[in-house]
């Protein structure tokens, strides 16, 4: 989005002009996606199970925020991912948008992104789908640490705890710096 319409739009042709291998991609995703979605389940059903009487006061002591509300965040990225596939990818929600044509004749996909978060909910709504983002893939590195068997202190845990929070981190600031940028007047329609 920052070196503009022409590197966009090109980029978007590219992708449609290997249609085998983008759907292969979309395929590959979604089953990740279901997987992912599928083992949660499956590992809170045996967590549960586990301890089949809860505890009398449920305070945590150890937990971040991230590791409570990882249900939530699922949801908002799962929503946040068919908002997505319903906004660019299908052109649901603003149609009028979904059939620009650059100076080219190439799909505008540039110019449908920038109008698109030029709505303070569609923006917003991104943004914060990045935050909860963010916070999911933190607490999946940490996690690993003790899906992998490591100890909670050992410096392998640590490093995967620390090194996850920067990497969601650094995914969440290029993401939200799109529709900040549209917000700010950095990044601007080509029309």
């Amino acid at each position: 989005m920052f070196s503009g319409q022409d590197a966009v739009n090109t980029y978007a042709v590219l992708l449609k002009s290997f249609p085998k291998f983008l759907w292969g991609m979309r395929i590959a995703l979604i089953l990740a996606f279901v997987l992912h979605i599928g083992t949660s389940i499956r590992l809170s059903i045996k967590n549960r199970a586990a301890r089949p009487i809860s505890y009398g006061q449920n305070k945590p002591v150890r937990a971040s925020v991230a590791s409570r509300t990882m249900l939530l965040s699922g949801l908002v990225v799962l929503s946040f991912v068919l908002f997505h596939l319903a906004h660019l990818t299908l052109g649901w929600i603003n149609p009028e948008q979904a059939n620009l044509i650059d100076a080219q004749g190439r799909h505008d996909v540039y110019n449908m992104t920038v109008l698109g978060f030029q709505n303070i909910y569609i923006a917003s709504f991104y943004i914060i789908a990045q935050i909860f983002l963010s916070m999911h893939i933190s607490h999946g590195f940490s996690s690993s640490a003790q899906t992998l068997g490591l100890a909670v202190d050992s410096k392998w845990a640590i490093f995967l705890r620390r090194f996850g929070v920067c990497f969601a981190l650094l995914i969440a600031a290029l993401y939200i710096s799109i529709p900040a940028s549209v917000w700010l007047g950095i990044i601007e329609t080509e029309l």
